[in-house]
């Protein structure tokens, strides 16, 4: 139902969010559907440049030996074509939202150094798709580098040891930390959107929800909306603290086995002196109750073992 299958081949025109065409121009052809169909909120698929004998990958030229029509390495192509939206879950604005969205979220990551946590980001651009009726229209993308790995929801848990399923965890709350001690929110970070490479590294993928500036959407304390420490890096302790009969995805996939907040505790031990108490509005307010967060500002012995077991049932009074 949609023309995005192997061998449909685009032309592509570099293009910056809102309305800014570059000169450069790529000729692509589709190597294969990743999430392609009708309904979807983008068409993702592998493609690989079609390279003329003068020019190398993306537009550089090159003394090259390469012959007319040498297809280059695969790249993620994400195109946000606003046809094969469901009209009933978004409106056609929505697609142009995304792409602005992970153009402006790439750009301002590789912009402040996170770009290890990131595919490579190959620019974004414009196409034309024609109709079956041989009408045309507009349709932005954006190219990516290609990783070889698999995302967390299509790898079995159980395949890893609880050690091995720490450290990837580890990895994904270390970047997403990055990311909000710059201000930006990923926005729908859940195991579809991190890959995991062959050498377990974490990558972390679809910036199509992201958003740059912190809200007060993002706390509890809504008498103090105004001061959101913008900049500031705040520790996973607090940020991803569960309440007790909290389920999430993370969870329910059977990637976290474990004993959560002591584990973030234990993790992000160096981290438990500089939490203030302005930080703690990241969580609701019966959290903040708890014998953990009140030593925290009323001392304890945080260098013995198990300190963490030793105060969490206490009661503070």
């Amino acid at each position: 139902m949609t023309p995005y299958h192997e061998g449909f081949e685009l032309t592509a025109q570099e293009h910056r969010p809102l309305s800014d065409y570059g000169t450069k121009t790529l000729r692509l052809r589709v190597a294969q559907g990743l999430q392609v169909g009708i309904g979807l909120a983008s068409q993702v698929m592998l493609v690989q440049e079609i390279r003329d004998k003068s020019h190398g990958p993306h537009g550089h030229e090159e003394a090259s030996h390469a012959s007319e029509g040498q297809l280059g390495p695969k790249m993620v192509a994400k195109l946000f074509d606003a046809k094969y939206l469901d009209p009933y879950d978004h409106p056609p604005s929505y697609a142009n939202r995304q792409y602005v969205r992970e153009t402006s979220a790439y750009r301002y990551l590789i912009r402040h150094g996170l770009g290890k946590h990131i595919p490579k980001f190959y620019g974004s651009w414009s196409t034309m798709i024609a109709d079956t009726q041989g009408r045309q229209r507009s349709v932005q993308l954006v190219l990516a580098e290609y990783i070889e790995g698999m995302d967390m929801a299509h790898l079995r848990p159980a395949d890893f040891s609880t050690e091995e399923r720490k450290d990837l965890i580890r990895q994904v709350l270390e970047a997403e930390t990055c990311f909000y001690a710059l201000d930006l929110s990923h926005g729908d970070l859940f195991p579809r959107n991190v890959i995991v490479t062959e050498t377990r590294r974490v990558v972390i993928i679809d910036f199509g929800l992201a958003s740059i500036g912190r809200s007060a959407c993002d706390i509890y304390d809504f008498e103090d909306t105004d001061d959101l420490l913008d900049g500031r890096y705040i520790s996973p302790i607090v940020r991803w603290w569960r309440t007790d009969h909290a389920n999430d995805e993370w969870a329910l996939s059977g990637w976290i086995t474990w004993s959560w907040n002591q584990w973030l505790a234990d993790t992000w031990t160096t981290d438990i002196p500089d939490i203030t108490p302005a930080m703690l509005k990241w969580l609701p307010y019966s959290e903040r109750q708890k014998p953990f967060f009140y030593f925290l500002f009323h001392g304890c012995d945080r260098t013995a073992p198990n300190w963490y077991v030793a105060y969490k049932d206490q009661t503070p009074f």
